[in-house]
């Protein structure tokens, strides 16, 4: 039986936040297309993860990216609303920037589309002025 969207974004939104990266991309169709912010040169682009990926390899490196230049020291689900195919989850995290040692805390949303028991389509949303502000070096 196929996964309903809240089951599957039940099961995305507790591997995330709990860090089984594993768990995580078998939720991801193999071509998922993976939006993590629009990229604006000169002004958000020092996150080097961000961008428009496609499939799961690609998703995973830019978990690596983010991983080497963010160390993330808590993240937890504070909302969760599934309509048909889409799921919005607003996530809270704090984290700490590896070279700057400063700490940022963000909410953001991941807006998913399941389709077939996989997400077909993932983008973030957030203000990324907290996290520049923490890569920023002096």
């Amino acid at each position: 039986m196929t996964p309903t969207t809240r089951e599957v974004a039940t099961t995305w939104f507790k591997a995330l936040t709990e860090g089984d990266l594993d768990i995580a991309l078998g939720c991801l169709a193999d071509d998922v297309e993976w939006i993590n912010y629009d990229i604006v040169p000169g002004y958000n682009d020092a996150m080097a993860w961000i961008g428009t990926y496609r499939g799961r390899d690609q998703v995973l490196e830019t978990f690596k990216t983010f991983g080497g230049v963010v160390e993330v020291n808590h993240e937890e689900l504070v909302d969760l609303v599934v309509d048909g195919e889409r799921a919005m989850g607003v996530i809270y995290e704090r984290s700490t920037v590896r070279e700057t040692g400063r700490v940022f805390e963000i909410e953001f949303i991941q807006a998913l589309t399941v389709r077939n028991g996989r997400i077909v389509r993932w983008k973030s949303y957030t203000d990324p002025s907290q996290i520049l502000r923490a890569l920023k070096r002096d």
